[in-house]
């Protein structure tokens, strides 16, 4: 980054966004039972600001949960802007913490021996996963622990972008753009395995359109892609916050045999039903504020 690009992060235009950063790491400075209230009150306080996202999350809890009464969805919607105030927090923690105090967090690893498997293939993994909101902290978590690698989608916004990167560094992991496609497949090739948190829209030139709770969804081909062209083994993991103590529990799956299979909409499918059974786990925990129905396909009506 030249000197111009500097100056640019530090323009007032930015400046919301640092001081967001700073209140962000003095809170990871209080007792971890104080982050999390504090956390509840930040999700609380969107829920109640941020009509938008309200509305988001009610519309894709009411299209994957139609059989849920309209008090409990409502209840679910409340406990679900909760765990995104402590996601927000997480994201310091992963970013902030030190290793000492990071050791005080339960972690509880399942499936570990898929992992090994896998890799005993010589080929490579990917780790597919939903976009759950302790997502930055389990990353940093398991980087203390294994090696791997995590492919991503860069911020638009600059600023955030850079953040991201900086603070990502303490994780130790190996962090790959999703269009570095080069990078992705000698990552496989050194046998290492990388994680793609395959639940987003992306529209429809790179994607198909396959069932996620019972609804068409706009799901990406890319994993099916990636497995094709490196030979990758690919196995499901999830992973979710406890409710009862500070810890997380990571679940690594059989690896899934015979992927890709005759045709990417199989393959969506699949792994959109491996996605669903996790999040039905979870589902407070799920990022429900994101447009996930955002694309239609064609004649159909839009949601949003």
């Amino acid at each position: 980054m030249n000197t111009k690009e500097r100056l640019n992060l530090l323009s007032p235009i930015n400046w919301p966004a640092w001081l967001g950063i700073g209140c962000l790491w003095s809170i990871t400075r209080l007792p971890i039972s104080w982050q999390m209230r504090i956390g509840r009150f930040i999700g609380w306080a969107v829920y109640h600001c941020s009509p938008k996202l309200r509305r988001i999350s009610a519309i894709n809890l009411s299209l994957c949960f139609p059989q849920l009464s309209d008090p409990a969805r409502e209840t679910l919607l409340k406990k679900n802007f909760a765990a995104l105030g402590m996601g927000l927090i997480e994201t310091g923690m992963a970013w902030w913490l030190s290793d000492k105090r990071l050791s005080k967090c339960s972690v509880k690893v399942n499936g570990i021996e898929h992992l090994e498997q896998a890799l005993s293939r010589g080929k490579g993994v990917i780790l597919v996963s939903p976009h759950f909101m302790c997502l930055e902290m389990i990353g940093r978590l398991l980087g203390s622990r294994y090696s791997f690698a995590v492919m991503y989608r860069p911020h638009k916004k600059r600023i955030l972008s850079y953040i991201q990167d900086r603070f990502r560094q303490k994780y130790r992991i190996q962090h790959i753009a999703r269009h570095r496609i080069r990078d992705l497949i000698n990552t496989f090739n050194a046998n290492t395995a990388v994680w793609y948190a395959y639940d987003i829209d992306a529209g429809e030139k790179r994607s198909v359109f396959a069932p996620f709770f019972g609804i068409q969804t706009a799901s990406l081909t890319s994993a099916s892609r990636l497995a094709e062209i490196s030979g990758a083994a690919v196995i499901p993991i999830d992973f979710y916050r406890l409710d009862d103590k500070w810890g997380y529990e990571i679940n690594l799956y059989p690896i899934l045999e015979n992927f890709p299979g005759e045709n990417y909409v199989a393959d969506a499918t699949r792994l959109n039903k491996q996605i669903e059974e996790s999040i039905r786990n979870k589902p407070e925990q799920y990022i429900w504020q994101y447009k996930r129905f955002k694309t239609r396909p064609p004649g159909e009506k839009r949601y949003y």
